[in-house]
């Protein structure tokens, strides 16, 4: 096969590679292996971490949106580490360097994650997926994530308020940062990507228009699955989250 060929395919399996990795339903597995019971029988029934908390308390909760994170997380740095390591670079000139691989997977596991096929597409609201696709790429682009959340949270104390707020200014931070990078030398270039990303440990990965713009598209999914509470926010009937 040609380059172009090549590339198609790579762009076909790591989009399906994502889907099926987000579309585990953890929510629904932790409920019924340790609670014998489904988290959409209750609240907004919907599987992710928020509603798990609201039908088995804030352990359980907690065990899922940390599953779920990691969901991007192991997308995002598997498919880096195929890249990287398998020795495919040297004989196909991959599209971008490859770099735009890592970030399309991370938007096909938050559709993974919101239409999953082992719950007859129903599955959560995208949250922890974007903080585990935003945040996972390094240890203080996650640090700003949690941040920004847990502010909003505790001000608010609304977690609709929180996570949409939240996602729509850490993706235009990630816009803003690739500006900055884009006006630093190859030096602060390479001293900006060590820092942000894992003290070097993320060749590949770094605060270009591909990490912006999988996070924009990825906060447009969580907004659009939070549609149900946006409306209840402009009623005035919005109740903070309240867990067991």
């Amino acid at each position: 096969m040609n380059d172009l060929n090549w590339n198609i395919v790579i762009a076909v399996c790591v989009c399906f590679y994502g889907f099926l990795l987000g579309s585990i339903p953890n929510g629904v597995i932790i409920g019924k292996l340790f609670f014998g019971d489904d988290p959409r029988n209750y609240g907004s029934h919907n599987s992710g971490g928020t509603n798990s908390g609201r039908a088995f308390g804030k352990k359980a909760g907690v065990v899922v949106i940390v599953l779920d994170i990691l969901k991007a997380v192991f997308a995002f740095w598997s498919v880096w580490a195929f890249l990287r390591f398998s020795g495919i670079r040297q004989s196909v000139s991959l599209w971008d360097d490859g770099v735009f691989y890592n970030y399309l997977t991370l938007f096909f596991v938050s559709l993974g994650h919101c239409f999953s096929p082992w719950i007859h597409f129903k599955g959560g609201k995208a949250v922890a997926c974007f903080m585990g696709s935003t945040g996972g790429q390094g240890f203080l682009n996650f640090a700003l994530c949690v941040a920004c959340f847990t502010l909003l949270f505790k001000k608010k104390r609304v977690m609709s308020v929180a996570t949409i707020f939240s996602s729509i200014i850490i993706s235009a931070l990630q816009w803003v940062l690739f500006l900055i990078r884009n006006f630093l030398s190859n030096g602060g270039q390479r001293i900006m990507d060590y820092f942000m990303f894992n003290l070097g440990y993320g060749g590949g990965a770094f605060y270009g228009w591909e990490c912006a713009l999988i996070s924009s598209f990825i906060m447009v999914v969580l907004i659009l699955r939070h549609s149900s509470n946006i409306k209840r926010l402009k009623e005035g009937t919005e109740k903070p989250v309240e867990w067991k």
